[in-house]
């Protein structure tokens, strides 16, 4: 049973079957081909739920340490926040990955490059993007895939999608997490950007290259993703978590920067395209 908030009437409601379409995904040298798989997803997280976000999901790690979540688009390439690696050396990058810990098991993987999107404004999170190329290409299996990106977004208010990350014990987005997190997901639902822009301070203005979302399962579990979290809906990465203002109150949604604002920024700088 997944419990979620009913939004009108600020009740928590019981769903049985959460429906959360997932990968695999088939690579290939321009493009990624996705497939959907079922999965449950939801505030009871099974061991299954977890080996299916798994193969998406990586652990960026700087001197060792997570610090932020990635995915990967591409054998050769991750997406990520700005916000996460704009001032890293990509030496002293590498990532965790094929694993539900940010410390056991898995491999790690080095980085080669860094590109944060010339545009990102550290101060007020827009264009909040970044790619990150490997050293060499991973190889994909079972439990690294890459994720499909949308080339038409129609998201509509109210839409759940699914996030993960590796749950932090500090109450805020730009900790980092403690030695051995476990990677956890969540449902969230998509609040209208006007809905948003009236919860959110004046310092933090969005502009039409975010979206927002809101946890739908119980408040005591709205910490547990990070920054450049996937944001998942229908097999496709529709969003990269910026940042989280809400995290001890519940009070204001997270924002997320918009993947398909940044298809064009994305095919330039990796030499993906859609065929």
């Amino acid at each position: 049973v997944i419990t979620a908030v009913n939004t009108e009437k600020h009740e928590y409601v019981d769903i049985m079957w959460y429906p959360y379409h997932y990968l695999p995904c088939i690579p290939t040298t321009n493009k990624t081909i996705c497939h959907s798989h079922v999965a449950l997803i939801g505030s009871q997280y099974s061991t299954v739920t977890i080996e299916f976000v798994i193969p998406i999901q990586v652990s960026i790690q700087i001197a060792g340490r997570h610090v932020c979540s990635g995915a990967f688009i591409h054998e050769s390439w991750i997406m990520t926040a700005a916000s996460c690696v704009f001032s890293a050396k990509s030496s002293t990058v590498s990532v965790h990955v094929r694993s539900s810990s940010t410390s056991t098991d898995g491999d790690v993987l080095e980085i080669d490059n860094i590109v944060v999107h010339e545009y990102f404004d550290k101060y007020v999170y827009y264009n909040d993007i970044a790619l990150m190329k490997l050293k060499s290409p991973a190889e994909f299996g079972e439990k690294l895939l890459p994720i499909g990106l949308p080339e038409n977004e129609e998201l509509q208010d109210g839409a759940h999608c699914v996030v993960t990350g590796w749950k932090r014990t500090v109450p805020n987005f730009q900790g980092t997490s403690p030695s051995g997190a476990q990677l956890e997901a969540a449902a969230v639902t998509i609040v209208n950007q006007r809905t948003c822009e009236a919860m959110m301070p004046s310092y933090k203005p969005l502009s039409k290259d975010m979206l927002c979302a809101t946890n739908a399962t119980r408040r005591s579990e709205r910490c547990q993703a990070d920054v450049g979290a996937p944001l998942v809906s229908e097999q496709m990465l529709i969003g990269i978590l910026s940042y989280g203002l809400g995290c001890e109150t519940g009070i204001h949604p997270d924002v997320y920067t918009r993947v398909s604002s940044y298809l064009s920024w994305i095919f330039t700088n990796t030499g993906m395209s859609y065929e």
